[in-house]
């Protein structure tokens, strides 16, 4: 009489699935520098070019003038979306690998990244609604930090960063984040009783002075 043989093989251990990374470093690197890309160029189409309607250098001259809040804000958003590449670029030069969580939210933020242009005609347009206008985009600015700063903080306490990540250059990317979200999201109630709001952003620089000091 034949026997069959009832043993199984013990089934090899796998890893939670949250750290398996359904994609490497190098690829989400490659894809996000590819959207910020594309949210520039999108912004800079946004930009007002004289028509057939400005009539010699004086028309094109008035024109500009007339436009020079988009320009502004052109600059403004532009700036903004070059120091988040350079933010991310420099932690993610330090990153080993991928958790799902880091991924979910480096998508949110370059989903705010690419909202930015739409949200810089938003606040330039001919609209009479000046609050919403600059709530919307100033918290579009306070969210995509945010969206940064928990994309590391997930990375860190997955333990994904390398050992040879320089403690001060996190430590001072972090200070950027930080004064960005902060404000940003001051700016905010300031724009409830002032049409002169967004000079609040021009503390950026002595914020994350301050906040890299207290850190």
């Amino acid at each position: 009489m034949s026997t069959h043989d009832t043993t199984t093989e013990p089934a090899e251990p796998t890893e939670p699935a949250e750290r398996i990374a359904p994609a490497s470093p190098e690829r989400l690197i490659y894809f996000s520098d590819a959207v910020v890309a594309i949210a520039i160029t999108l912004l800079a189409l946004e930009l007002p070019v004289p028509g057939a309607e400005a009539h010699g250098d004086s028309g094109v001259q008035h024109f500009l003038r007339e436009h020079l809040a988009e320009y502004f804000a052109f600059l403004v958003s532009f700036a903004a979306i070059a120091m988040q590449w350079m933010l991310h670029q420099r932690v993610f030069r330090y990153v080993s690998g991928l958790s799902g969580g880091a991924i979910r939210w480096n998508l949110l933020w370059l989903l705010l990244i690419v909202v930015t242009p739409f949200t810089t005609k938003l606040l330039t347009s001919e609209a009479d609604a000046f609050r919403i206008q600059f709530i919307v985009y100033a918290a579009g600015q306070a969210l995509t930090s945010l969206s940064f700063r928990l994309t590391v903080a997930d990375l860190r306490r997955s333990g994904l960063l390398r050992p040879d990540a320089p403690h001060e250059v996190i430590a001072e990317t972090l200070a950027w984040v930080d004064a960005t979200i902060v404000t940003f999201a001051v700016s905010i109630p300031v724009a409830l009783v002032t049409h002169w709001a967004s000079l609040c952003w021009a503390l950026l620089p002595p914020a994350q002075k301050i906040l890299r000091r207290v850190t």
